[in-house]
């Protein structure tokens, strides 16, 4: 018996010649032949004398994966009693090749750590799945590194709670549709999608990095320049290449300034209007298939259209921080090894200042270069000196006290 792997590959149109070649010799041979492929095939006529069975394997679903997984680390001494592989099979959506190529590389990982006792630990496990998620997705969306954790973002509290249940979704997603039932009651996937809200600034992909990070999964942000096409059919056909690779990546996805695409539809006057009626619909089609998530970024909630809005599981609205807000991001601002000065009035910039988080941060950037420049400490005088350049970046109209310190001394 022979077996052909990737026959796929046989199969596109410009193999034309040589498929046409291989069915004559394939015609001719009276042993059993195997292929192996992704795409579902229909042998032509002249093959028609001869036996063909079609086999279907199946993804596996959350409790084969957990079971897989228990299996392949069997095999490997010292296994942290602590991993969590139902949550490892809920999150990556690998097949049992994976999965055992996945073990071997997290054994790797702890060898290399500590050749003596090499521990396999929940960490080793994720980077192991992360390495082994298909890498393509890199070549469409761009990677953004999760370095924020909970304690760095300020919003209020009920949206932080809101946080935490997008993170709950997913950790618990397999009790609630498998042990629960209500998997039978959805027609489509089981993934998640999210609509982030607010203005430019105030924490939307901080958050959505704070989310991949707690659950250990890549964020991979949408340039929606390379989406969007003026042709018919050509944003379509991009969007379904991103959800596609997607599949296997168990990425979390990020359309940034997702109102460009994802705006309101409007009644139809011409072949354009149609056709980018036909995007957002596209669009959620392909969301509510996604098994992963989806998070949609927004500086204009009212352009965005409601009809669509309503189909998402979560909108997490982001305000502009109030007084108590800013005081407490200029408070976690600040690294721990950064030198400041002891009378550094904060409460004097949370109240004179009205920024965002993201401006905040350009802003403590920008004095610690004035401060290191100084060859001393972060002072008011650096504060403020960095707040005009500020607001001279962002066009804002300065009165003539407007940057005053708090002993009214005008700063140049």
């Amino acid at each position: 018996a022979v077996y052909w792997n990737n026959f796929d590959h046989l199969l596109e149109p410009a193999q034309a010649d040589l498929r046409h070649k291989f069915m004559k010799c394939l015609a001719n041979r009276p042993a059993v032949t195997f292929f192996g492929g992704t795409e579902r095939w229909q042998p032509p006529s002249a093959l028609q004398d001869g036996a063909y069975v079609r086999f279907k394997f199946h993804m596996p679903v959350d409790t084969d994966r957990q079971h897989l997984w228990q299996t392949a680390l069997n095999n490997k001494l010292n296994v942290n009693i602590d991993v969590d592989l139902a949550a490892l099979a809920t999150k990556f959506k690998f097949t049992g090749g994976c999965i055992l190529n996945a073990a071997a590389t997290a054994h790797t990982i702890a060898i290399q750590r500590d050749p003596e006792n090499p521990l396999i630990t929940n960490d080793d496990l994720y980077e192991a799945c992360r390495l082994h998620s298909n890498q393509k997705l890199a070549t469409l969306a761009r990677k953004i590194s999760t370095l924020y954790q909970w304690n760095d973002i300020v919003l209020p509290a009920d949206r932080m709670e809101q946080l935490r249940d997008i993170c709950n979704h997913i950790k618990y997603r397999r009790q609630v549709y498998e042990r629960w039932g209500f998997a039978s009651k959805l027609a489509l996937g089981q993934g998640l999608s999210v609509l982030f809200a607010g203005p430019s600034g105030t924490g939307k992909t901080m958050a959505a990095e704070i989310i991949a990070g707690e659950l250990g999964l890549e964020l991979h942000k949408i340039d929606l320049s390379t989406v969007v096409s003026k042709y018919i059919g050509e944003t379509e056909k991009n969007l379904s290449q991103i959800f596609s690779e997607a599949e296997t990546s168990n990425a979390i996805l990020l359309f940034d300034e997702a109102d460009a695409l994802f705006g309101k539809r409007s009644e139809v006057k011409d072949s354009h209007d149609r056709y980018a009626n036909i995007e957002v619909g596209y669009l959620l089609q392909r969301m509510e298939e996604y098994e992963g998530i989806v998070i949609l970024a927004t500086n204009l909630r009212k352009n965005m259209d409601d009809a669509f809005v309503r189909r998402l599981h979560f909108t997490v609205e982001f305000p502009f921080p109030d007084q108590n807000d800013r005081r407490r991001i200029w408070e976690y601002i600040w690294p721990e090894r950064t030198p400041r000065d002891m009378e550094l009035d904060l409460d004097y910039m949370a109240r004179r200042f009205e920024l965002t988080g993201g401006n905040i941060r350009n802003i403590a950037v920008a004095a610690a270069f004035f401060a290191a420049a100084d060859g001393g400490q972060i002072n008011l005088d650096h504060l403020i000196r960095a707040t005009k350049r500020e607001y001279r970046k962002m066009g804002k109209i300065m009165a003539q006290g407007d940057f005053e310190t708090i002993h009214h001394k005008p700063i140049n």
